[in-house]
């Protein structure tokens, strides 16, 4: 056991940490009673020994039941993480970033996985039910896979040995949703799952076998309100009166206006707009796994591993534009302030206004849209492996394949209210705002499905799906007690291939005659669904099932032949990628005086082929993209645990990672969607240009273990990063139509650095009941900036902020365990944030940014004997939202309304 000896470099270090703990240790050395851990507390204590001991940086999420985790996936677990950030779309977590950076490799019992087309696996599809732990490695080490600049996370599944012999558990859930649309209502869907596994002593050794499964509907309602401003140049002129008109060139009265003369003053008139987001979505999970040790020397593991993925889901829009030959009545200025510098001049945003329908009859164009979504994924994962350990020698073998599917079929349709007038709040107290619509008939026109005409209807459809083998070999060889005292080495096969095929296309309504919906088909063809908060309430929206079940009729009004339309050649996507890695590294062990350094360091080398076919389109030039290339890394890393003193130490850590760009973002097919009255046209392609990001990291932590459990610590960190992949945004003319067209290009240098802080501790000291509290805590403040080129592909560069990153982070979770009650509240807080980059937008300065999110969420549990209990979980209770803005808050953007969702359910184990 060493004795601290005290250094100034070290007393400054421990000065940071040494208050907390004093308590804690004192009372740790006046109780010797043993405690005995199980449940939460066992959980806790595996993930603390996980950091302790590894020779890297590394925080983990263990789970010794099934259905223990307050969460439901992969990705809402990992936010408890220090460090680890999330981000939510349709009421889910479906990205990860850790340190703010989206780049994470995924690993199941560390070989790599992923959906579709992706490089990352969809954590959204991963339930959490049937995980023993996730780890997540923030400093690279040379024997694991490279990819991934923010880190690498390696889910463990569970296997027979994890248990003593048989073991039984399940769960059942009622899972009861609060939507916040104006008059949604609450829904109940079901979840279940359960866990069977055995051992048995044969004469041919140890073998034992597990399967677990789980399913999961989810329905959901996540509706969104967004704000936007108008197309075209003009901005609009406002008298002193409160009149105002369009001053745009392409206004058909802007002569007439001018000519009346008198003062006016610049104003932004707001596009607001809202989308009704819900849907149902199923999901299956199966996983099997296989053990047999047939000696004490070898160990045969096998495992297979199903997800799948179902979903219906609409996204029902309602908006409503001025257009250039209207008027506006009752208008009001927002107060003057620094919002209203724009890149047009000097123009603030109106709070409120009503804009009638212009001289000609031509109304502000107000309407619901309908994009019908059905979606479905299959992903299968199967593993053989074999473990040989013979004294001082050991060596392992892991052949793994996967195949992931996705399909998405999309249909659109677009109804609009002819003869409205518009009545725009443009900003209330909350910094947004909204509107209602009314016609000479009716006072709530958007609720009645008659006041609606038909607009036009728009198809796309793609079928995404790669397939992997890898094969993995690793040897190690203890070569004493001396400075090197372990040498190992591995090799990596991997062949790798993506397709992408698909086709989109619309039509107007035959001979641009604009029927009532209902009188083409029937009363069926329309929805009233409850509408968006700010927006009017409820209002009346193509059918998501008549789309979807009836889609033949649909095309077939529109001119259209039955079924999918056939592949676009131009859209015809394949890549192969074979990747040869190898690695080799020592360990090391010294002492310095009574302080103890081990650690590990090496080199990791990648070879990877690739083959890109394709065809990239920039405005109306298409050309064939046929691209091999072959590319080396040289990844070396170096890592060190440094034993200060009993129960004090640090990690250190340096290393270079790199992260190829997934196969999506490859892929030059261009995806459309046709501009229309109320916006402009959009769409986004892949760009096979893209270069793989490379990092240099830096880690180094302060760590203070405490007596019987729980531990305090402090991490430095910084990226020097090259090449991160952001967003570009750049119009283009396609069949004589703009276009704006996302791509992704790589930046140029760029840097992130900052500190974490984190604890945890059962405060066992206290009296009575209370000593079944505990405590985790952790908080990360990043900075980070990169060069964004200001033309696609070009080499001029503009220092940014980098996209994602969110200066504060923060968890909070207070968890109890005691007398058969477990319980955990954790409050997660996530800091605001450069969402992405705005430079065609009229906002100043041109940056979208996402406003601070605080989220609470509850798990509590009773057990009622040792093999049944009951669980009641409760997300988002304080009902956060995402909110975000351009430029200046007084610009906003999106809210979108996540529910609050309640589950009650039963435990069990045998």
């Amino acid at each position: 056991m060493h004795q601290f000896k005290r250094t100034p470099i070290a007393a400054a270090l421990l000065s940071v940490l040494a208050g907390a703990p004093a308590l804690a240790q004192e009372q740790a050395q006046a109780d010797t009673t043993t405690i005995v851990v199980s449940g939460i507390r066992q959980s806790v204590r595996k993930a603390e020994d996980i950091k302790r001991t590894a020779d890297q940086v590394v925080d983990s999420i263990n789970a010794e039941d099934i259905g223990k985790f307050p969460d439901r996936s992969v990705g809402e677990a990992l936010q408890r993480i220090p460090g680890v950030q999330v981000g939510r779309t349709a009421s889910q977590v479906d990205s990860v970033l850790i340190r703010g950076l989206p780049d994470l490799a995924t690993t199941v019992n560390g070989n790599e996985i992923f959906t579709g087309d992706g490089r990352r696996l969809s954590y959204q599809d991963l339930r959490i039910e049937g995980v023993a732990g996730l780890d997540v490695f923030k400093s690279a080490t040379p024997n694991q896979q490279e990819g991934g600049i923010a880190g690498l996370m390696d889910v463990r599944l569970r296997k027979p040995f994890d248990f003593k012999g048989l073991s039984a558990s399940g769960f059942v859930d009622g899972v009861n949703t609060h939507p916040r649309g104006s008059s949604a209502k609450s829904f109940t869907d079901p979840s279940l799952g359960g866990l069977v596994s055995n051992r048995w002593k044969t004469s041919y050794g140890d073998i034992g076998a597990l399967v677990d499964a789980s399913y999961v509907k989810d329905r959901f309602v996540n509706p969104v309100q967004w704000f936007a401003e108008p197309g075209g140049p003009g901005l609009w002129a406002v008298r002193a009166d409160g009149t105002a008109y369009r001053n745009d060139p392409g206004n058909p009265n802007l002569a007439a206006e001018q000519a009346k003369g008198g003062a006016t003053t610049a104003a932004v008139m707001p596009f607001p707009g809202g989308v009704y987001n819900s849907g149902e979505r199923e999901r299956q999970q199966l996983h099997g796994a296989l053990q047999w040790k047939p000696s004490d020397k070898l160990e045969l593991d096998s495992q297979a591993m199903y997800m799948g993925y179902r979903s219906r889901s609409a996204e029902d829009y309602l908006f409503a534009v001025a257009r250039e030959g209207n008027k506006a009545t009752n208008v009001v200025i927002a107060p003057s302030g620094p919002y209203c510098a724009t890149s047009r001049g000097q123009a603030c945003p109106i709070a409120s206004a009503d804009v009638l329908p212009a001289d000609d009859g031509v109304a502000p164009y107000t309407a619901s849209s309908t994009q019908a979504h059905q979606q479905k994924t299959d992903t299968g994962y199967l593993s053989f492996g074999a473990k040989y350990k013979d004294g001082d020698w050991q060596a392992t073998s892991d052949l793994a394949f996967t195949y992931s599917k996705f399909t998405d079929d999309r249909i659109i349709v677009d109804q609009s209210v002819p003869f409205a007038t518009l009545h725009v709040v443009g900003l209330d107290s909350g910094g947004h705002g909204g509107f209602t619509a009314s016609t000479p008939g009716h006072a709530n026109a958007l609720v009645d499905p008659s006041q609606y005409v038909l607009r036009g209807f728009f198809q796309s459809w793609g079928e995404s799906s790669g397939r992997q083998v890898q094969w993995r070999n690793d040897v190690s060889y203890k070569v004493g007690q001396g400075f090197i005292n372990k040498l190992a080495g591995g090799i990596r096969l991997s062949s790798r291939d993506a397709e992408y095929h698909g086709n989109e296309g619309g039509a107007d309504t035959p001979g641009g005659v604009r029927p009532v919906p209902v009188s083409v088909f029937g009363p069926s063809f329309n929805d009233v669904v409850p509408g968006v908060e700010r927006l009017g309430g409820a209002f009346a929206t193509p059918s998501t099932d008549f789309l979807l079940d009836k889609r033949d009729q649909v095309r077939n009004y529109y001119g259209l032949p039955s079924g999918r339309m056939a592949d676009d050649p131009n859209r015809l996507f394949k890549q192969t990628e074979k990747n040869l890695s190898a690695y080799g590294m020592a360990n090391y062990g010294f002492d310095v005086g009574s302080v103890g350094v081990s650690g590990l360091a090496g080199v990791r080398v990648s070879r990877i082929q690739r083959d890109i076919n394709g065809n990239n389109r920039i405005g109306d030039v298409i050309s064939n993209v046929d691209i091999s290339t072959t590319h080396t890394d040289v990844l070396p890393s170096v890592s060190a645990k440094v034993d200060w003193a009993t129960d004090w130490m640090s990690h250190i850590g340096w290393g270079k990672t790199v992260t190829r760009p997934d196969f999506a973002s490859l892929n030059p097919a261009l995806s459309l969607t046709p501009p229309s009255i109320n916006r402009p046209g959009y769409g986004s392609a892949g760009n096979p240009n893209l270069k793989p990001v490379e990092s240099k990291s830096f880690d180094i932590t302060l760590e203070r273990y405490f007596d019987n459990n729980g531990y305090a610590s402090v991490a430095y960190f910084d990226r020097r990063i090259d090449g991160y992949l952001q967003p570009f945004q750049q119009v283009e003319s396609i069949n004589g139509l703009p276009y704006t067209v996302t791509r992704p290009q790589n930046a140029g240098k760029g840097k992130l650095h900052g500190y974490e802080l984190s604890a945890q501790k059962f405060l066992d000291f206290l009296p009575g009941v209370l000593n079944g509290l505990g405590v985790q805590a952790n908080y990360t403040y990043i900075t980070g900036t990169t060069e964004t080129a200001n033309t696609l592909g070009g080499s001029d560069f503009t220092v940014t902020p980098l996209i994602n990153v969110a200066k504060k982070n923060a968890n909070l979770a207070l968890i109890y365990e005691k007398f058969g009650i477990n319980g955990r509240l954790a409050y997660t807080h996530r800091d605001s944030y450069v969402e992405s980059l705005n430079n065609g937008g009229i906002q100043l300065p041109p940056t979208n940014v996402v406003r601070p999110r605080n989220q609470m969420d509850l798990s509590l549990g009773y057990e009622i004997n040792k093999h049944v209990s009951i669980q009641f979980n409760a997300w988002n209770l304080l009902k956060a939202s995402y909110e975000s803005y351009s430029g200046y808050e007084s610009f906003p953007r999106d809210i979108r309304y996540d529910p609050a969702v309640y589950s009650l359910g039963l435990r069990f184990k045998l």
